[in-house]
């Protein structure tokens, strides 16, 4: 749970990748290509790591191969990301002072035609399927288990509330608990509702134990 706690704020080269944010910096002439930009994460990261090193008086030698070979060297915070921009921009010969700014723009929009080119999926539901492979490879594994767990919970509720719609006198009945009921058979018809609550329950321990928790209740309410 601790490396999870530690994913908010952090973003992957898979998932600049995957937004197509690479293919910008190809087509400006920053990097040739993916494998050179990967190179460049992570000789970066690596640099923030000693500096932190050095921050907080600890001399530790980086391992060379293991830095080829880590995930963690390929996830970096927004700050870093914008050091790695810089990295890039100094290799182009011709910019103004608004080249970077620029660059942004070009970024954003490349991640915004992800999002909504070509689908009829909504925005929230693509960046929740999105979520569940952001970060290193153990993190994905984990997010991937617990997707699927929240998929079965959001079956379950549709497959609830048709049984519970079929019984006339559970319909009429009224009490705190069926009341809850009653706003998961809501949520779970609702594809916005749905996918941001996913992406909380992927992501954090406190909110994905209770949701566990209201399962749990629901369940002996609904059987």
């Amino acid at each position: 749970e601790n490396e999870q706690s530690q994913e908010g704020g952090v973003i992957s080269l898979s998932q600049i990748i995957l937004f197509g944010i690479d293919r910008v910096l190809i087509q400006e002439g920053l990097v040739n290509d993916a494998t050179e930009l990967e190179c460049i994460v992570r000789q970066v990261v690596l640099e923030e790591d000693v500096e932190i090193e050095k921050y907080y008086n600890r001399k530790k030698e980086p391992d060379m191969e293991q830095v080829q070979k880590d995930g963690k060297y390929l996830e970096m915070t927004f700050a870093i990301f914008m050091k790695i921009l810089y990295q890039c921009r100094l290799r182009k010969k011709y910019h103004d002072d608004n080249y970077l700014m620029n660059m942004l723009q070009k970024v954003e929009q490349q991640v915004l035609e992800q999002q909504t080119g070509g689908f009829n999926q909504d925005t929230s539901t693509m960046l929740a399927a999105k979520a569940v492979h952001c970060g290193s490879s153990t993190t994905s594994q984990k997010r991937q288990k617990y997707s699927d767990r929240y998929d079965e919970y959001v079956s379950k509720f549709q497959l609830w509330e048709r049984k519970f719609l079929g019984n006339a006198d559970a319909v009429k009945r009224q009490s705190r608990r069926l009341d809850i009921l009653r706003g998961c058979f809501v949520g779970a018809r609702n594809a916005k509702v749905v996918a941001a609550l996913k992406i909380v329950y992927m992501d954090y321990a406190a909110l994905r134990l209770a949701g566990d928790l209201i399962f749990k209740l629901m369940s002996k309410i609904a059987n």
